[in-house]
């Protein structure tokens, strides 16, 4: 039969109209898409087999807010009230599997379980469909578990999604007919004061820090601080950095002092889509050691541990701006103070990055949010620094202050409790988002022209998201680029990082689905938000963690010149594409049916073992209740 899929393309409600698109019929077994009816699906023995061999961690997967649905088995008052309490929450919502932090990848055209994140008591739909999320997953707490499950799912010709917190502007962690396997609970963490790295001599160190696949920031950065060092990660707490930051970039606050994430790694533990465990480093298998530091997760292997090099633990320097700007009449299209204070930001970054001072900056039409940070035991180094900005600021009649201060946190643990807070602010989960981003280098720092020419690229696009999305949309100016470690060649990440002074996010939200056509359009015109900087900058780049799904020039956007080379070593490791996830290394177009986003013809739930849904059209399936495991399976 003829099934619709949940490509990150189609997945929204928004792109209905392109469904012609995504329509297939049953694909080869080499594309590792079983569904039900086929020679190929594992027997009631086999799955309880399966089960078995992972001591009971097979189970069924339970939406976040499924206790709030009267159609759902799971309908719990109770449980409901906690689960709204908590619903925008991204920490609650990374413990549990059923839940994306992004509502567009846990909703599937209309069918979802979720609720208005604007008003917690009220449900986006009739019923609870599993929408975008895998009927089954394995929860793997250890490295044999995600041995299991690979053989487990070649064998019997099975896609794998590999979801860790579901941070993922892409919906790679999620996709309806296939077999998850969360590893969340593989948040393992270790101090080596010495270091011997597996057969690799000139991988030896000291302070290297080792976390299994699933730790989350907040803990890591807590663990580490207990001995006195520092991490090269981000600014959310809830973000898992082994997974698709830690492969694929990972930028945050040390970026300019201490390099990405990658640039920090010395050795992964990992599964091979031929099921084989391997500990990898630049020795023992430097290609693949390479393609996982920058090349993307979910794309050459799943990795259970990350080890990577810390750093003496340092004071955080940081100075805040909280600012209104003054608007008189018809300046509001033309957002005066915004031009001067982007000028006046742009004209002084050249200085700070290759001064080590990174930070997150936030743009309205009407205020702005400004954090400069710079991780020193020097306290004095960010005032002087900084003087010329704070000097301009404060005297311009058409900028209000609300806060202009320097504070210095002795741990990065105390600057993460506000950045935090920023996040939650700013991007809470279980809300639908459109991002776009672009990388912008230095070159376009170094005159009063190129500020000129990328200060208006900039403000075009905020005056785009701000009429797009007037209530949500918020452009971030994020400095945490490795501007200032030219060491490229050892990892795979985007050479475009290197050259960049700037990292540019626009960003906005909405709670409840707007309709197909208004979705739809916001969503392809979003993509234009970035287009006048990317007219700046032919050639260039974006984080590959953060950009816009539907870029079209993917492969040079998201991994420049090492895409050859990726793909290369891609061919080797996993030439039938076991691995696969949308706009990743390998990834061939949305109308392939071995398009991991597609997975057309497929069907999520093991009817002969769980039949627990009914067929709904998406992949995913309604939820009813089961007669064969346990409700809390």
């Amino acid at each position: 039969m003829v099934q619709i899929s949940c490509s990150p393309a189609n997945a929204a409600p928004a792109l209905v109209a392109l469904l012609s698109l995504f329509f297939t019929t049953s694909a080869s077994p080499s594309e590792y898409n079983c569904h039900t009816g086929q020679s190929c699906w594992p027997s009631t023995k086999e799955w309880e087999s399966f089960n078995s061999s992972l001591s009971g961690r097979l189970h069924r997967t339970v939406p976040y807010s499924a206790t709030c649905y009267y159609s759902s088995p799971y309908y719990d008052p109770s449980a409901c009230f906690v689960a709204a309490e908590n619903y925008t929450t991204n920490q609650v919502r990374t413990d549990v599997y059923g839940a994306a932090t992004s509502l567009n990848w846990e909703v599937c055209h209309a069918e979802t379980c979720a609720l208005n994140a604007a008003s917690p008591s009220k449900s986006l739909s009739d019923d609870c469909h599993l929408g975008r999320l895998s009927s089954l997953y394995v929860d793997a707490s250890e490295p044999k578990h995600v041995v299991t499950a690979v053989k487990f799912a070649k064998k019997h010709n099975l896609r794998v999604t590999v979801k860790n917190t579901g941070h993922d502007y892409f919906g790679r962690s999620t996709s309806p007919n296939t077999l998850a396997i969360w590893t969340h609970h593989m948040n393992t963490m270790k101090y080596h004061a010495d270091f011997t790295a597996s057969k690799c001599p000139v991988s030896n160190s000291q302070h290297i820090g080792e976390i299994g696949a699933g730790a989350q920031a907040s803990s890591v950065y807590s663990y580490f601080q207990g001995f006195n060092m520092d991490v090269t990660g981000g600014n959310e707490g809830s973000v898992g950095l082994a997974g698709g930051f830690g492969q694929g970039g990972g930028h945050g606050v040390f970026g300019p002092s201490y390099g990405l994430m990658v640039d920090n790694a010395v050795e992964f533990d990992i599964v091979t889509a031929d099921g084989q465990f391997r500990t990898i480093n630049r020795c023992n298998d430097p290609e693949l050691f390479w393609a996982m530091r920058g090349g993307g997760g979910g794309t050459f292997a799943i990795l259970t541990s990350y080890r990577f090099q810390l750093h003496p633990a340092v004071d955080i320097n940081v100075y805040q701006l909280e600012a209104n700007f003054t608007l008189h009449g018809n300046e509001t299209a033309n957002y005066p103070a915004l031009e001067q204070l982007l000028t006046q930001h742009a004209t002084n970054q050249l200085v700070w990055s290759h001064h080590n001072i990174s930070g997150h900056a936030y743009y309205w039409p009407t205020k702005a949010e400004i954090y400069l940070v710079l991780p020193s035991n020097d306290q004095t180094a960010l005032k002087s620094l900084t003087s010329e900005f704070v000097s301009f600021v404060t005297n311009n009649p058409l900028i209000r202050v609300g806060k202009s201060t320097y504070t210095t946190y002795p741990k990065y643990t105390e600057f993460l409790q506000v950045t935090n807070k920023i996040a939650a602010k700013l991007t809470p989960g279980g809300i639908f988002g459109a991002v776009a981003g672009r990388l912008m280098p230095e070159s376009l720092f170094e005159t009063p022209h190129t500020v000129t020419d990328l200060v208006k690229a900039v403000l075009d696009g905020i005056r785009l998201s701000n009429k797009l999305l007037p209530k949500t949309s918020v452009s971030q100016v994020i400095m945490t680029t490795p501007v200032n470690h030219q060491n490229g060649d050892a990892t795979s990440v985007n050479p475009a990082w290197r050259s960049a002074l700037w990292h540019v996010l626009m960003t906005g939200g909405w709670t409840e689905q707007l309709g197909s056509l208004a979705e739809k359009e916001l969503l392809e015109t979003w993509l234009n938000t970035v287009e006048p900087m990317k007219e700046l900058t032919p050639g260039g780049g974006c984080y590959l963690n953060e950009g816009h799904y539907l870029e079209p020039k993917w492969q040079e956007t998201f991994f420049g010149s090492n895409y050859r080379e990726l793909l290369r070593i891609k061919k080797k490791y996993d030439p039938d594409h076991f691995f696969d996830c949308w706009k990743c290394v390998g990834w061939q177009n949305s109308s392939d049916s071995a398009n991991p986003g597609n997975l057309a013809a497929t069907k999520a739930s093991a009817d002969n073992y769980y039949p627990h849904y009914e067929e709904s059209g998406c992949g995913g399936q309604e939820i009813v209740a089961s007669n064969v495991l346990g409700r809390d399976m």
